[in-house]
């Protein structure tokens, strides 16, 4: 029971931090990358500001966000920098725009010889269950998924969360990043790597979740090697 009075202070962020000093919680470090300029439609516009606390950007707009495809080939070279010159070892898990993204972003990974695996909703029960229980065995080093993997997600040795779907919710965004956030003491490992991918919506002037988290990034934000 996490009672009043059982940590320093009821803070959240000071409660967070207090589990990444007892290695409960893995601490967090980050990187942001560009990903593209988008507008809504007239439609789509209507969607997002009839809800007073919107989670996602339209379907439509998704769709539209995963076919850019500079946006994808930043994608891809994130992971090669930040992961694939450092460690390709560590296992990452990749938030994709649509299930045609998730596989096309796992496809362009396998073309380079990352062992890289796509699931989503629509993603056959049993197949899901193989690719999850490959990943952790590290047999697959990057798992891409579309709408699964926010929560009851358990493979404790994720090392890098790379979140490419716009996300403006900060409890759906901490569920997402949780899934990289288990410290030492919990199964896990010491620090999680989080990457960004910043879309900017210039006639929606609401900022994505990652945004309000800085005081998240105790590690403070990584660059490039070279």
């Amino acid at each position: 029971r996490l009672d009043a009075g059982a940590f320093a202070s009821d803070e959240p962020s000071d409660v967070i931090h207090e589990l990444q000093d007892m290695r409960v919680l893995a601490h967090a470090s980050h990187s942001t990358i560009e990903g593209g300029d988008f507008s809504l439609s007239d439609d789509e516009l209507k969607i997002m500001e009839a809800m007073p606390h919107p989670a996602w950007l339209p379907q439509s707009m998704e769709n539209r966000i995963a076919r850019d495809v500079d946006r994808t080939r930043g994608i891809v070279a994130a992971y090669e920098t930040f992961v694939g010159e450092v460690d390709p070892t560590w296992p990452t898990l990749i938030f994709a725009t649509s299930v045609e993204h998730a596989q096309t972003v796992a496809a362009l990974l396998s073309s380079q010889g990352v062992a890289a695996r796509s699931v989503s909703g629509t993603t056959e029960t049993s197949i899901r269950h193989n690719v999850v229980d490959e990943f952790r065995r590290e047999r697959v080093n990057v798992l891409v998924n579309y709408g699964v993997f926010r929560e009851g997600f358990d493979a404790p040795k994720t090392r890098v969360i790379i979140v490419a779907r716009p996300v403006y919710s900060p409890n759906l965004y901490f569920q997402m990043i949780g899934r990289g956030l288990r410290g030492p003491l919990n199964g896990g490992d010491h620090e999680c790597l989080v990457i960004n991918v910043h879309d900017n919506i210039d006639n929606f002037d609401r900022e994505l979740a990652f945004a309000e988290l800085d005081w998240l990034w105790g590690n403070g934000t990584v660059r490039p090697s070279h």
